[in-house]
């Protein structure tokens, strides 16, 4: 499968592979990822970069340059659009449109220092670099096979000797009425460029926004733009003519908001209005009227007898026949004057009130789609790409189990479902897959097309498309939790060490959260695995793979854990001594008791926080000790302060004397600091025995200060109830 289209010069592009773009673009993606969250020199950046770089050398094969241009969220190559839908490509290209970049061309004898350079010009943060400064480093960095172009606004402006009309590509225009629509261009900065943009085109881009995300002043502000004239003369009849055109071209949600806006500028300027709609032929009148009686758009007074009196319809719009001054005949009924006057604006609001007119108004606005929202929706869901590519792929399932099929069709649909199968990886589509591979391995039980077949399940098991699933894993799989991990479980113990590898690797919080929640549900099957990766010499990978066999209930993971409680690195260590404690294993208790009489004050609030967090009584003592020593220094205060709630957790009574001791203390350096701590001890009582600290709570209630106050009331309050 390939793209090919005719270029505009008449002579006929090189067709380029789609899956190898689609490889090209993925691989672009990801390494632009790794470039800006890790350093230079990391390997995921030198592995990522260097596959995006081998995917682009192959294209080169096809063409000297390859040019992608964006519009908002859509990358495009020659004028064909990239699948939307795709998370990947919108990813990518949302990152360049952010950057105020309207297409990449990548030329032959590019360099991987080139591309590293690219990524790390578009990665830098969205607001804290300027268009033109992202520009100035294009320039510096002087990528003589990599060239950017930027999006200028000025180039809608088609004065002599500026910029050719012809030569005006679509996804220009895209983002120009993108930023018309979403507010980011300015009224009074909007080009007579607007002006430009063919009717049916505006109609299309458009088209393409949901109605929801439109404001009611976008409406107003789209219509004034393309009736606009900068010598700010009345609009014309062409200007008239061009904007119904635009409206004509709408989906039926927009025409009436549209025509609404239409009808307001219009009747704005009735002198502008009349000569304007003179100069129209009766027809376009009528094709006017008919729009807007359809849309059921309110209309003003003076701009319906406006469209009547030039349709040749009566002042009164009905299709009756004058009888003088007698009256009015509508279809063989006769209307006594007083009656016909009821349809003139004069006398309207005589005969209709205004608590009527907003009852019909209601009338008028309801909308009855929204009876039906529920089934509408799921309509729509069935008619959605894919939902689609799901219903067709199940279908060739089918086919792929039945018996009717020869050895060429057979051949034939196992390639077009291998050519889906990465559209599913980048759209967490992970059940699907695993679908087909179980017909496959069903069809291998039944000798179907053994070799075929063989060769297929083959590639469904092969590492590399195993790392590529990873990979997609990356984006989509925490929004596919469940089939992920069906997909995992597929592979089984195959998979454990190349999530260990990607968890290693990736350096966001959350996705090494959902990729040790995978290595998790593997259980005691991961244990072999995670142990020997505690051989490695980075210390995080260390750390981590301590954290997941702090999930397993299993003794036998405790040797290999014991070594690590007192390593170099604290991070280990303390990882190390949560796996122990997770067991209740003394070794891990002797190693808290250990940091307690550290040098470090880090290590020191470490132990601290992990002996109550575990609410370990045999440290109890150790903090009672610390808790006694004098204070010399504010700082000394505020090193309480964690003891005191570690103490809390665990909740022993021994340590309500070294707490009555500091409650009962004086500190006139120091007033400020001790009072915070006496209000942390308070705050703590509620986890010991009431009757052990009574006296402590009634004092509390003749206390100055409000906040042990409250406290000593709530809790005596809680007792008494």
């Amino acid at each position: 499968m390939s793209l090919t289209n005719n270029a505009s010069d008449g002579t006929e592009k090189i067709p380029i592979d789609s899956r190898l773009l689609s490889d090209a673009i993925i691989e672009l993606n990801i390494s632009r990822r790794n470039v800006s969250i890790f350093p230079k020199d990391h390997p995921s950046v030198e592995k990522s970069l260097s596959r995006a770089f081998e995917f682009l050398q192959k294209l080169f094969e096809f063409r000297a340059e390859i040019t992608l241009a964006v519009a908002k969220d859509t990358l495009i190559i020659d004028d064909f659009f990239l699948d939307k839908k795709n998370p990947v490509y919108r990813e990518f290209a949302l990152q360049l449109s952010k950057m105020n970049i309207t297409y990449v061309t990548f030329l032959t004898g590019l360099r991987k220092e080139e591309l590293y350079e690219f990524h790390h010009i578009i990665s830098g943060k969205i607001g804290e670099t300027s268009p033109q400064e992202v520009q100035e480093m294009f320039r510096e960095k002087n990528m003589i096979h990599l060239k950017a172009g930027f999006i200028d606004y000025d180039a809608f402006s088609f004065e002599e000797g500026k910029t050719d009309k012809e030569s005006l590509k679509a996804p220009l225009w895209e983002r120009y009425v993108y930023g018309l629509l979403e507010g980011t261009l300015q009224t009074g900065d909007i080009s007579e460029g607007m002006l430009e943009i063919p009717p049916d085109m505006l109609a299309r881009l458009v088209n393409r926004t949901a109605a929801a995300n439109i404001k009611e002043e976008t409406y107003d502000r789209v219509i004034t733009s393309y009736m606009r004239r900068s010598s700010g003369s009345a609009f014309s009849n062409k200007d008239l003519k061009r904007l119904m055109d635009f409206i004509n071209g709408l989906r039926p949600e927009l025409k009436k908001q549209f025509l609404s806006s239409t009808v307001k500028e219009v009747s704005k300027d009735m002198d502008a209005a009349y000569r304007a709609l003179s100069k129209i032929s009766i027809d376009e009148i009528l094709e006017l009227l008919r729009a807007i009686n359809e849309q059921k758009v309110a209309i003003p007074g003076g701009l319906k007898n406006l469209l009547d009196k030039l349709s040749g319809l009566p002042q009164y719009g009905t299709d009756g026949v004058s009888c003088g001054g007698d009256g009015f005949l509508v279809d063989d009924i006769f209307l006594a004057p007083d009656i016909v006057n009821l349809f003139g604006d004069a006398n309207f609001d005589s005969y209709v009130t205004g608590t009527y007119q907003k009852e019909i108004q209601k009338l008028l606005d309801f909308d009855a789609s929204k009876i039906a929202v529920a089934k509408l929706k799921e309509t729509a869901e069935e008619f959605s790409d894919d939902f689609i590519e799901k219903d067709f792929n199940q279908t060739l399932l089918e086919l792929l189990s039945s018996e009717i099929l020869s050895d060429e069709e057979y051949r034939s649909f196992v390639d077009i479902v291998r050519s889906q199968i990465e559209q599913f990886m980048w759209t967490g589509l992970y059940r699907q897959i695993l679908k087909a591979i179980q017909v496959f391995e069903l069809n291998a039980t039944r000798n179907k097309f053994p070799e075929m077949t063989s060769e297929t399940l083959q590639y469904f098991n092969s590492l590399e498309l195993i790392a590529e699933l990873i990979d997609s894993m990356r984006i989509m799989g925490r929004h596919r939790r469940e089939d992920a991990w069906l997909l995992c479980e597929y592979y089984g113990d195959k998979i454990i060490s190349l999530l260990i590898d990607a968890l290693i690797e990736e350096d966001s919080q959350n996705i090494r959260r959902f990729f040790l929640g995978l290595l998790e549900q593997f259980g005691d099957r991961a244990i072999a695995e995670v142990t020997r990766r505690l051989g490695d010499s980075r210390w995080f990978v260390k750390r981590n793979m301590l954290y997941i066999l702090g999930n397993y209930k299993k003794s036998e993971v405790l040797p290999h854990v014991r070594p690590y409680c007192r390593h170099e690195n604290s991070k280990v260590g303390f990882e190390a001594i949560k796996c122990l404690l997770n067991f209740g294993d003394g070794y891990g208790i002797d190693a808290i008791k250990d940091y307690l009489q550290s040098k470090s004050r880090e290590e020191v609030g470490q132990a601290i926080t992990l002996s109550g967090a575990f609410r370990i009584k045999e440290v109890v003592p150790d903090l009672i000790q610390m808790l006694r020593k004098r204070e010399i220094s504010g700082a000394d205060f505020y090193d309480k302060i964690p003891i005191v709630r570690a103490l809390g957790c665990i909740g022993d009574p021994r340590a309500l004397s070294a707490l009555r001791d500091l409650l009962s203390g004086k500190s006139i350096l120091f007033k400020g600091i001790a009072e915070k701590l006496r209000e942390e001890i308070y705050g703590t009582l509620k986890n010991y025995p009431y009757e052990h600290v009574s006296d402590l709570i009634e004092a509390g209630l003749q206390s100055k200060n409000e906040s042990i106050r409250e406290e000593s009331l709530r809790l005596h309050k809680a007792k008494a109830d």
